[in-house]
């Protein structure tokens, strides 16, 4: 009882509890395809055992509803460890979920909105994400000593409309490996470096992007070449672990390890003969690593980060939720060094805001068809824009300032100070 009267004291709970509410608002009457991907596959988990996804789906006949109705190549396409935590997130809810429903979805995907319990069970999936998304944003204040500043990055965590948008309402798991970046940051921040390599090399079995994290901060751990040797491997060490078991499965290699979605960052070459070209995004990260492997001076961690990712989304064709990752990153910096640079960081959410809304409707308007299903068929905002102007030459531009932004923001944070993280 009375850490309960404490905590309703504390500075903070008000604005957690705002925070909830937003997100309790939007978890049941927001929708986004992809989250029935992952609703099939986390099925197989929790209701039939599966511990091999891959294969399981790859031996799946023609005739199977899931095959027939929403395919199997594209349906699964990260690494085990994700597919056994949403596994272990269905069982949590599991005795509160209708076990029909996702045999009967994939029966009759296109009445998805006739089903009585649709809202509940869109609540029910996305529910576990609180958890994470919570413990993010007090991880994301602790990286700062002064009271003040730790109470505006727990704001702007819990009101900044990517973590809404990418995790309560598209249902996406970006939200894991971005939890695990963070807790890297804590960690360093604490002497643990090589817990926060280890963390570090956790979230890339979400999602392979924290793995090209590992090499500057192994860097700025170590001064020995084998030393800096043993903590890269020491980072990579829990994604090794986490595929070693599927690496001879045909399914896995072809459905995870080489795919185009986890090559996109090598979609953009500069040709230099017929056959060959040099790629904008390893000379970019090479140049990263460089530094970091060379510097005198300590940048901080999270500038090496924010880097990285700045570099990656200049140079991809990203996903919209996958700002996400950069989100906490921005947040930092955006309060460690009071808000200097807000222009850009507008720059860069308009930027994004805009490519978002040129995707097809499910990413934006189109979330919002458990109340209204006809969004479904509600026509796109490029086809529209499409009757008046070059709409692909628009995104190409957009794009080209968010590129020229980044390249900015990374050019003015290279010169930071040794800050928190």
């Amino acid at each position: 009882m009375k850490l309960l009267v404490r905590i309703t004291k504390s500075w903070w709970f008000p604005w957690v509890l705002s925070g909830l509410a937003i997100r309790l608002i939007l978890m049941p009457i927001t929708l986004h395809p992809d989250l029935w991907g992952h609703s099939f596959s986390a099925y197989y988990f929790a209701y039939e055992g599966k511990l091999n996804l891959y294969d399981t789906l790859a031996s799946l006949p023609q005739s199977y509803p899931l095959v027939k109705n929403f395919g199997v190549e594209d349906i699964f396409i990260y690494p085990p460890l994700a597919y056994y935590t949403l596994g272990l997130f269905r069982l949590i809810i599991k005795p509160l979920a209708d076990p029909n429903f996702i045999p009967w979805l994939m029966e009759n995907l296109g009445a998805a909105h006739s089903y009585p319990r649709l809202f509940e069970h869109l609540f029910l999936f996305k529910f576990p994400y609180l958890f994470f998304d919570f413990a993010l944003a007090f991880l994301l204040a602790d990286l700062f000593a002064e009271q003040r500043k730790r109470k505006m990055v727990l704001i702007l965590w819990l009101f900044n409309p990517l973590t809404l948008y990418a995790t309560f309402m598209m249902g996406q798991l970006d939200l894991l490996p971005t939890f695990f970046v963070v807790l890297s940051l804590f960690l360093n921040r604490r002497g643990k470096g090589e817990l926060a390599l280890v963390s570090l090399g956790v979230g890339g079995s979400y999602k392979l992007f924290p793995l090209f994290l590992i090499f500057p901060l192994a860097f700025a751990l170590e001064k020995s070449f084998l030393r800096r040797t043993r903590l890269v491997f020491l980072g990579f060490l829990p994604f090794l672990i986490s595929i070693a078991p599927f690496l001879s499965s045909k399914a896995f290699r072809s459905m995870v390890l080489f795919t185009p979605k986890s090559q996109k960052m090598l979609f953009m070459g500069w040709p230099v003969s017929g056959a060959e070209v040099v790629y904008p995004f390893v000379i970019g990260i090479f140049l990263i690593y460089f530094l970091a492997y060379y510097a005198k001076k300590r940048i901080p961690i999270c500038v090496y980060f924010l880097s990285i990712l700045l570099l990656t989304f200049s140079v991809t064709h990203y996903h919209p939720q996958w700002f996400l990752w950069i989100t906490p990153l921005l947040i930092w910096e955006l309060v460690e060094n009071n808000f200097k640079h807000l222009l850009l960081v507008v720059s860069l959410s308009v930027c994004w805001l805009a490519i978002t809304l040129l995707f097809e409707p499910s990413l934006s308007y189109g979330l919002f068809n458990p109340l209204w299903p006809q969004l479904d068929n509600a026509p796109a905002l490029a086809t529209t824009l499409g009757k008046y102007t070059d709409v692909f030459q628009a995104k190409s531009i957009i794009r080209s300032v968010f590129a020229a932004s980044a390249l900015f923001f990374g050019l003015q944070l290279s010169s930071l100070k040794k800050r928190n993280a």
